[in-house]
């Protein structure tokens, strides 16, 4: 998968069929050892222009996988859909990812020339980029999500060497990847860095000056790192040079080595001589960047603000996030406690619960346990096989210690219960797509759409005030985004990418309720995949009266219109909006007993129900599906 799609039994290359085939098998492997519905693998091949033998002809394309592939690459029927299993070794992206936590614990352990050689072993294994070659929204996101994991592996690979001294031989590779990554600030940040260590000081500051000037182009100014950066480097900041012993103890190039500029940054030789210097102390700040144009959430951030500073010593601090996908958790989460990272010096940890590496699965408590420990400084040595033995370790290492955890993405309750510090002085912010209840002494917080002045000055921060024109037309826009953080970035990101674009014109665009969740994707981040995410953890009961309800008003519907709409009864409907609410994909109205159905849920609904039921027209405006649902309530119609 790193490079174009190939397929080998031994020494003999095997031919995986045709284009459509070769996407079927793509996107088998992107979620290697998953369920992958059949939907998805349709649209995989055909993205918007569906057949009607769409299932049947993905069912012989399996077919003939199975036969051309080797006996030890299994594609299991598992309703609804397909799932591949690989074994060890078999899928070089998973080697890759191996090579890469191999390199975390080194760097743990501060044996910094055996991290780098792991992390120039794992970059050796790409061929180009991700999947190279293959079109469609579901491969291509796919690919760009291990690329994004070959960026960060190289931008360790450059820290690791920066840190032991190899300034004078990255400069010819960094000036290559900041060419072919012009906008990537931190690349342009390490450029500078390495710059200015070797004596060049001037050409440093012109690397920012002709980065700003990128930047100025599109409208915006350089980051917070690059512009600090640029002033510590205008300041001669002495924490910029490498301390004394490092830099005498550096063993210089051969005289006659190949040129660095001739190589590219995957060029894995062996690396320089061992330099032995006093380890650097742990790091232990692992959450995932801030938003600087975070906006809005002012009462939910004050919130989180009194819980941390309120962390008592006696237990920890617990508090959950629940909201429907896209609504902002894990942002709001993340801006909090880099706020409130002062106040927990001893470590702030960010832990996915979906998965540690974008390849891998829901982790095991086990990994869990073992990440944190690495994070926390643990050496790997001391980190026991056994679970309760790493339990025990944890709870060990945290007592007494001032740590803030973000558990994101959590699905089971069970999971996490063992992560919490067993003592106090911590603050542990748990998100999650349903609403969390079974969390004693928890704080709940349950997110909602911003409001439309919030998601006004968000989509004004993101394109530009000047560009948000007439305001009747910014408020549509922000209406058909549902007011969510995430539709909102998706959207200010396609304005952005297109300049030609106006705000009137992309209301235009998202007018239908069947292409809206269509227009609401860009690259890997999609709301139509976390809605159905969840719709697919739904039970069939539940499944069955969301899409029922997708005609009802937006001011709201009762028990008893559902169970008419769904053909249940009234018990039944009642049992399944509960469960609905409980997943954050029906909102509960301020009257008892009423409910009312997002417009992006709405709009999932309609194309769900379109997909299963072939030639329904669901070219419905909002305006029109109002409309429709009034008729639906007295004289129901079955489509």
């Amino acid at each position: 998968m790193l490079g174009p799609l190939e397929v080998w039994n031994g020494t003999s290359r095997v031919n995986p069929g045709g284009s459509r085939q070769r996407h079927v098998l793509a996107t088998l492997l992107v979620y290697a050892d998953k369920l992958v519905p059949v939907g998805r693998l349709i649209r995989a091949v055909w993205d918007e222009d569906v057949p009607q033998t769409a299932d049947n002809q993905i069912r012989k394309m399996v077919w003939d996988l199975r036969r051309r592939l080797p006996d030890s690459v299994q594609i299991l029927t598992e309703a609804p859909g397909y799932r591949l299993v690989l074994r060890e070794g078999q899928l070089d992206a998973r080697h890759f990812e191996t090579l890469l936590s191999r390199a975390e614990a080194e760097a743990a352990e501060h044996r910094v020339d055996s991290a780098v050689e792991h992390l120039s072993d794992a970059l050796s294994l790409w061929r180009g980029r991700a999947l190279a070659g293959m079109t469609g929204s579901v491969v291509t996101s796919g690919g760009r999500a291990l690329d994004e994991r070959r960026h960060v592996a190289t931008e360790r690979w450059i820290d690791l060497r920066l840190s032991r001294g190899d300034a004078q031989d990255l400069v010819p590779d960094l000036y290559s990847l900041v060419a072919e990554h012009p906008l990537h600030e931190g690349l342009r940040e390490r450029l500078m860095l390495a710059l200015y260590r070797i004596g060049r000081r001037a050409e440093s500051l012109n690397v920012y000056a002709l980065g700003r000037a990128e930047l100025v182009e599109l409208g915006i100014e350089p980051g917070t790192g690059l512009s600090r950066l640029q002033e510590r480097i205008l300041n001669d900041d002495p924490q910029l040079t490498l301390p004394e012993r490092v830099v005498a103890t550096r063993h210089p190039s051969p005289p006659e080595a190949e040129p660095a500029h001739a190589r590219d940054v995957t060029d894995h030789r062996s690396p320089p001589p061992p330099v032995h210097h006093a380890p650097p102390p742990p790091v232990h700040g692992m959450l995932p960047y801030d938003l600087q144009d975070f906006t809005g959430r002012r009462r939910e951030l004050d919130q989180l603000l009194g819980a941390g500073a309120a962390s008592r010593d006696r237990a920890p601090t617990l508090v959950t996030l629940s909201g429907m996908p896209g609504v902002g958790k894990t942002a709001l989460a993340v801006h909090a406690a880099h706020l409130l990272a002062e106040a927990f010096p001893d470590g702030q940890l960010f832990v996915d619960m979906q998965g540690l590496t974008p390849l891998s699965g829901p982790p095991s408590l086990a990994d869990v346990l073992q990440h944190l420990l690495l994070s926390l400084g643990t050496p790997p040595t001391d980190i026991p096989g056994d679970l309760m033995g790493r339990l025990t370790t944890w709870r060990r290492t945290v007592a007494g210690r001032r740590v803030l955890m973000i558990l994101d993405a959590v699905t089971d309750t069970a999971a996490i219960r063992p992560l919490l510090p067993g003592t106090g002085g911590c603050l542990v912010m748990v998100t999650s797509r349903s609403v969390i209840s079974d969390l004693d002494g928890a704080l709940s917080m349950s997110l909602g759409p911003l409001s439309e002045e919030e998601s006004l000055d968000l989509l004004g921060r993101i394109i530009g005030v000047h560009r948000l024109g007439d305001t009747d037309e910014a408020r549509a826009l922000v209406t058909g985004c549902g007011r969510l953080p995430l539709a909102l970035r998706i959207t200010g990101a396609k304005l952005n990418n297109r300049r030609s674009w106006s705000v009137q014109y992309a209301v235009r665009r998202m007018r239908r309720h069947d292409l809206r969740l269509r227009e609401l994707t860009l690259a890997d981040r999609s709301v139509a995949a976390g809605i159905g995410e969840c719709y697919r953890g739904l039970t069939p009961a539940q499944q069955h009266v969301l899409l029922s309800v997708r005609t009802t008003p937006a001011s709201g519907f009762d028990c008893r219109t559902a169970a008419h709409l769904a053909g249940i009864s009234a018990v039944e409907a009642e049992d399944a909006l509960e469960g609905l609410l409980d997943a954050c994909l029906l909102q509960a109205l301020p009257e008892p007993g009423r409910y009312a159905q997002h417009e992006l849920v709405r709009s999932f609904a309609v194309q769900e129900y379109g997909m299963s039921r072939p030639g329904v027209e669901l070219a419905l405006t909002t305006e029109g599906m109002r409309e429709h649902s009034r008729e639906s309530v007295e004289h129901p119609v079955v489509h």
